[in-house]
């Protein structure tokens, strides 16, 4: 029986690495996407004893849909060279980094870190991760559950049932509040 991850590689895979690629180059179309790792050497002092799967030999950490913002966007705004306050996967590095002192609160609760803190991450993400992406237009929704539930990566923490890595879930939602 055919994974998820077989169904969705009948699709075209694009690979974006944020150190060397240009972001006007990717597309402002909806689509599903996998952050991973470019090695498992960035992940060890924030990460320890998790289980990461991986695609291509990347670890994948995040799974992430854009319905309506398209993959520039969402992903490369928002998420390399955005804030916490518009990207969980931001707000969860941030956290395991330890950065909780630095936190900028909005009036409704929400956060940010400081700007010096938020451009390490960026820093950081583009030195250190790349985006597989996918372009897709229908159940984008319940393809990311599916993947989710498949894969396990590791940053997803709402969508995420699996029992493998439910300690470090929990751990990193005590971070992240």
């Amino acid at each position: 029986m055919p994974t998820v991850l077989d169904i969705l590689n009948l699709n075209k895979k694009y690979c974006f690495n944020p150190s060397k690629d240009n972001p006007n180059d990717l597309p402002d179309q909806t689509g599903i996407y996998m952050i991973s790792a470019k090695n498992r050497d960035c992940l060890e002092k924030i990460m320890v004893d998790v289980v990461i799967p991986e695609l291509d030999g990347f670890p994948i950490i995040y799974i992430g849909i854009s319905e309506t913002q398209g993959l520039k966007k969402r992903d490369y705004r928002n998420h390399f060279n955005g804030t916490a306050r518009k990207s969980t996967l931001r707000k969860s590095l941030g956290s395991l980094f330890k950065w909780q002192a630095d936190r900028l609160y909005d009036k409704g609760g929400k956060y940010k870190f400081k700007p010096d803190s938020e451009q390490k991450l960026s820093i950081w993400m583009q030195d250190n991760l790349i985006m597989y992406y996918w372009l897709i237009d229908n159940g984008l929704s319940d393809l990311e559950t599916k993947l989710i539930d498949e894969l396990n990566p590791p940053l997803n923490i709402a969508k995420n049932k699996c029992p493998v890595n439910k300690e470090f879930r929990r751990y990193l939602s005590e971070l992240r509040n």
